[in-house]
């Protein structure tokens, strides 16, 4: 089949178009960035999914194509018109212009327990969900729980990171909260199948396992090869504050999104799972079968350790540029400056000027570090200036070297750490 996959960057999708290929299928990529370069496809385009609204903009990518998989999603975005776009608008255009051209089949990966939780990210996807089902054309719409598998991204992310703290193990209240996750090869395996699949259908994809969230961390650190830790209940309120911190930040499981996801039971009823039994004639392992299928590596526990020094090290760095580049404005700090810039031969009369540009330019790279913004780009303009300002102050002030608080010598772990930082910018 030639099949088009929306969200071919996305965690779910990915494996979707390794297990489609290997089994001999063509898959046409579509993306909203950068198409990885690893992913199988005999053809690609980008999309904005926030634009691409009209059923007219859809039917040009659909010449020859039998079916469709629509991944894309976001978990928390700033402005919840975005999130209807994604979720709604977009698909429903899509969708439409499936169904004119009579496309052979629709599958739609939306989420376990949106139709028990009042967010935008929960009412939008149920809106999709529904009106697929309104539409003349074969479809099945995938409701996975908690997907995990060899890598991760967003929820069983963060899980790893909670894992990955030293000593104890966070918990989101008692963490009593049942989760039924379902393994990633699971989750391809029911959409192969579902492609063959007649008329419509509405499959909660969960594997045969009902933890608390309590437990499902508990496994994941040993399969992650840690030592036991305490569990530790964070209070509510403190819970709530992160939460409305975490608003700002895109696709964010740490948002009033992901907690309030969080705070009803994600699993499926008996006869929700009998009915995926019964249509893709197997039962997803559980998961304890599933952590004991992989074996954890050296990246993993990288990776979960990494999960919450990562945005630490990035603030951190924040704070430097911002930090340096505010004091050295202050009305105390003023004759410093303009001695250090008397040290190296800049005229009186250039003096503030060039105060003020390095200034300035060290508050905008820090905040640009802050919020996140192109942040190879800007930590490569970083490490430049890094470089300029030792080259620079080792030829004209070389005494600065042999200084106690080694002002210079500091510059090079701070080098490295942008390296670092820029070397885990990309989440996926």
């Amino acid at each position: 089949m030639r099949i088009l996959i929306t969200g071919a960057n996305g965690f779910i999708a990915r494996e979707i178009i390794a297990k489609l290929s290997m089994s001999g299928h063509d898959i046409i990529a579509c993306v909203h960035s950068r198409l990885l370069e690893n992913i199988p496809h005999s053809a690609s385009f980008k999309v904005d999914f926030t634009k691409a609204t009209t059923a007219d903009y859809w039917l040009k990518h659909l010449n020859n194509i039998d079916a469709v998989i629509n991944c894309v999603g976001v978990f928390q975005t700033i402005k919840e018109k975005t999130m209807w776009n994604v979720h709604y608008e977009a698909p429903k255009a899509l969708f439409d212009a499936c169904s004119r051209l009579k496309i052979k089949k629709i599958i739609h990966i939306s989420a376990l327990g949106i139709d028990k939780v009042n967010v935008p990210y929960a009412t939008s996807k149920l809106a999709i969900d529904e009106y697929i089902q309104s539409l003349d054309i074969a479809s099945t719409i995938i409701r996975p729980g908690l997907v995990y598998g060899k890598g991760s991204y967003g929820g069983t992310s963060l899980f790893r990171g909670l894992c990955g703290l030293p000593f104890i193990i966070p918990l989101p209240g008692r963490a009593e909260r049942l989760q039924q996750p379902i393994h990633l090869n699971d989750l391809t395996k029911i959409v192969e199948t579902a492609l063959t699949l007649p008329g419509k259908q509405l499959l909660c994809a969960v594997g045969t396992e009902k933890l608390t969230i309590k437990n499902v961390l508990i496994k994941l650190r040993n399969w992650l090869g840690f030592k036991k830790a305490y569990t530790l209940s964070i209070p509510d309120s403190l819970i709530r504050l992160v939460s409305k911190l975490g608003n700002f930040i895109p696709n964010s499981p740490m948002s009033e999104t992901g907690i309030k996801m969080m705070s009803a039971d994600n699993v499926a009823t008996s006869a929700e799972e009998n009915l995926l039994h019964d249509t893709v004639h197997f039962k997803p392992r559980s998961f304890t079968e599933g952590l004991n299928g992989m074996v954890s590596s050296v990246q993993d526990r990288w990776h979960a350790r990494l999960y919450f020094l990562r945005p630490l090290l990035r603030l951190s760095i924040a704070f430097i540029w911002i930090f340096s580049g505010i004091v050295s404005l202050l009305p105390g700090t003023l004759p410093i400056s303009a001695d250090l810039l008397t040290k190296s031969h800049i005229p009186d009369s250039l003096q503030s000027w060039v105060l003020y540009l390095l200034s300035g330019m060290d508050i905008l790279l820090g905040l640009a570090t802050l919020f996140n913004f192109k942040l190879l780009i800007t930590g490569f303009l970083q490490c430049v200036v890094v470089l300029i300002y030792t080259l620079l102050i080792s030829m004209l002030l070389p005494e600065y070297w042999l200084h106690p608080f080694a002002p210079i010598a500091k510059n090079i772990p701070i080098f490295a750490a942008i390296l670092v930082m820029m070397a885990l910018e990309s989440e996926r």
